[in-house]
């Protein structure tokens, strides 16, 4: 299957914790926050260079 360059991977001990981060925002109400952590972690799948989870380049 071919990707673009531009896409990230996420390993299984952080695809595990984002899920339950995710989870635990939701189960205290935080629907606005875990939809927010969704999308920053979407954008960054994605490759787009202003997403937060990036580190600046130095």
């Amino acid at each position: 299957m071919a990707r673009s360059n531009g896409l990230h991977q996420v390993a299984s001990s952080t695809l595990h914790t984002l899920e339950q981060r995710l989870s635990v925002l939701e189960d205290e109400g935080r629907f606005e926050c875990a939809y927010a952590l969704r999308m920053e972690v979407a954008d960054w799948l994605l490759g787009v260079r202003d997403a937060n989870l990036d580190a600046p380049l130095t």
